[in-house]
């Protein structure tokens, strides 16, 4: 950092300072991981920090990177800090609490008063020129839902439409009631859809424009895996210049990275951008397009076997000729569809907006026929035929476009396998020697406030889903507890046989309610319902694993159904597996366990939220206890007591209910 002036602080003295601010003291990681995060940015090292619960760390990062910025912002603008997040909430808190806290607290202690902003990518903001026209793209498939009607749509649409009239963000996030996924795509556009905004009739009122514009000129901005995975493959300059970016939630930016780029093409997408295009190319082209949907229909419909997914190594026959057959034809249209400076602004948005879908569909098949070794490939037919393709490993590229471009810290409170971030830092494509690792610990003391335990005296789980004497189990710990259970499963279907197993088993129990997450329910409600009902147990899958806050004596019980190992059908870790194999290591050792290791640990962390925390973690896997691998799992995790006695851990959680 810059030589400290008569207004600068140290990074020790400002975090507490901020600290004092909001209420409290510094806590030792806090004040290691600050410093830490300072030193980086001083010398371009990159940093790992995996932060326990409870450690404060996003003042950990913040204030350096608030007091960097206040030294006064380079001309080229590369004192510019970028903090990625995987989460909406986390976004929210960083934009919404933590950040104006932090900088508020330092105003007087900087050169100048810190600005920070949220970026999103553009299909987050209502687009005016869409939504102004009413969605009526030919044949887009979100026609006419502003039309007057008595459906729940309809009324549905009429309320956003008030809203747009009077939000100043158009930020989808910023809408507070349902919203069904038809009717903002029917308003929304991606970065390739957009027109721009010197074409655009609305484009002085833009709201992803005036967020970017916002963006551009702050010191600090606030965005989220996906875009900054975007921003960094395409080259295009969606994020503003930045020398420094942090990655919170970084256990996740391999998976997020991967799904950014990866792609897709089905026959009802190729149907809409046909649609779209239409009027904008040759009849005959137009014909020949839905002729290429349908011959890669039938070719998707003859890998409709056994199991939801097909691996595809190489193309040949009826698939590589439809394949063929879509690139060629959707090049054409593109070639078709030329951009006139006499076309209206309404045309020029519509031409574009068509453009993006056959550009969409032509790139994915270009890139599913020049798939090499470095990619995988595998056809979905769980609902309808999709073809898909992925990057078999991204640590190349982010080695490339991110580590090799800025400085970058990456954080998280699961970062480490068996005490070693090695596995991590090596997905990301980090090699050794190019980054410095820290485990600053947290302030609970989890073996004082906790139990892990392990049903040792279960069947192992097996393809055919949780076993009869899990499920008698878990009813038997919910019973103990009080309720006040978070039960956390690997798929679906464990939520579902929970759910019919647990109605039966309490059904005249009104004592014990059960809150079952379905698909696309929104977390927050869940976490809502569940917080203003302790004796409540609440069941879910994936989403409930990471992220959720629920401390106090609403959760004194977090319950998991299975070590969460990748799927056998998980066509990308299966690949990523099977490379390992090939070349002599250990698939299971190398990728299929340090997946599960950072997983696992993200589900037992949703117990000790805060000092005063009490419960148990019980884990309905005997795999964990009995296992040649399960050691490594329990390193991984926080260090709550270790037992596999039932009895005890009954007792534990009866006294605890009995306690409230």
């Amino acid at each position: 950092m810059a030589e400290k002036t008569s207004k600068q602080v140290s990074v020790d003295e400002a975090l507490e300072h901020v600290v004092a601010d909001i209420g409290g003291l510094p806590r030792d990681g806090q004040i290691q991981m600050a410093n830490a995060v300072a030193t980086a940015m001083e010398t371009s090292e990159h940093l790992l920090v995996q932060a326990g619960t409870g450690t404060g760390k996003s003042l950990g990062y913040l204030v350096p990177a608030i007091l960097r910025a206040g030294t006064g912002v380079k001309p080229d603008g590369t004192n510019r800090t970028v903090i990625a997040t995987a989460t909406i909430a986390l976004q929210r808190q960083l934009i919404e609490h933590d950040l104006p806290a932090a900088v508020e607290s330092l105003k007087d202690h900087t050169d100048h008063k810190v600005s920070f902003a949220v970026l999103k990518g553009r299909h987050n903001y209502v687009c005016l020129d869409k939504f102004n026209r009413g969605g009526v793209d030919d044949n887009d498939g979100e026609d006419q839902l502003f039309e007057a009607s008595t459906s729940a749509l309809a009324k549905q649409a009429r309320k956003v439409r008030q809203w747009v009239e009077i939000t100043s963000t158009g930020d989808r996030d910023d809408y507070e009631n349902d919203l069904d996924g038809r009717l903002w795509r029917s308003m929304s556009v991606s970065g390739r859809e957009c027109v721009g905004a010197s074409k655009c009739a609305w484009g002085e009122d833009c709201f992803a424009e005036k967020a970017r514009n916002t963006a551009h000129a702050s010191d600090i901005v606030v965005t989220n895996h996906a875009l900054l995975a975007i921003d960094i493959l395409e080259n295009l300059p969606i994020l503003p210049d930045h020398d420094t970016v942090i990655v919170d939630e970084a256990h996740e930016l391999v998976d997020r990275t991967t799904n950014a780029l990866a792609g897709s093409i089905d026959v009802a997408t190729m149907g809409r951008a046909t649609g779209m295009a239409r009027k904008f190319i040759q009849p005959s082209t137009h014909d020949r397009m839905m002729e290429a949907a349908d011959d890669l229909g039938l070719a998707l419909e003859s890998y409709d076997r056994e199991g939801t997914t097909t691996r595809i190594e190489g193309f040949e026959g009826q698939l590589l000729k439809a394949l063929t057959g879509v690139r060629d034809i959707y090049k054409v249209a593109q070639a078709e569809m030329t951009t006139s400076a006499q076309d209206e602004a309404d045309v020029a948005a519509s031409k574009q907006r068509a453009k993006a879908g056959v550009k969409d569909v032509f790139d994915t098949a270009a890139e599913l026929l020049s798939a090499d070794e470095h990619s995988v490939t595998w056809i979905d037919v769980s609902r309808t035929a999709v073809i898909h393709h992925a990057p078999l490993s991204v640590a190349g590229f982010l080695s490339d476009a991110l580590f090799g471009e800025c400085t970058t810290v990456l954080t998280s409170a699961t970062l480490a396998v068996a005490g070693s971030m090695e596995s991590t830092a090596k997905s990301m494509g980090l090699k050794e020697g190019e980054w410095q690792g820290l485990d600053v610990g947290s302030p609970f003391d989890y073996s004082k406030q906790g139990i892990l335990y392990c049903a040792a005296h279960l069947p192992a789980p097996t393809s055919g889903g949780i076993p009869e004497e899990a499920l008698d189990e878990l009813a038997d710990l919910i019973e103990a507890a009080g309720g006040r259970t978070l039960s956390l499963f690997s798929s679906w279907r464990g939520v579902e046989r929970a759910e019919e197993y647990l109605k039966v088993r309490f059904r005249d129990r009104a004592d014990r309610p059960l809150i079952v997450a379905k698909r696309g329910d929104p977390v927050s409600e869940l976490v809502r319902r569940f917080k203003v009902t302790p004796e409540s147990s609440l069941l879910g899958t994936v989403s409930l694993w990471q992220g959720i806050d629920v401390p106090g004596n609403t959760c004194t019980l977090v319950t998991i159904d299975r070590i969460p190992f990748p799927r056998p059908d998980d066509p990308v870790m299966a690949a990523r597996s099977a490379r390992v194999d090939a070349a002599g290591g250990s698939g299971f050792r190398s990728v299929s366990l340090p997946r599960a290791a950072l997983l696992l640990a993200q589900g037992v962390g949703r117990l000790i939220r805060s000092t005063e925390d009490r419960g148990v973690v019980a884990v309905l896997d005997s795999r964990l206890a009995t296992s040649g691998y399960g050691g490594t799992l329990r390193k991984s995790l926080p260090d709550l007591w270790w037992t596999t006695d039932k009895d005890a851990v009954v007792s534990a959680l009866a006294r605890l209910d009995e306690s409230e």
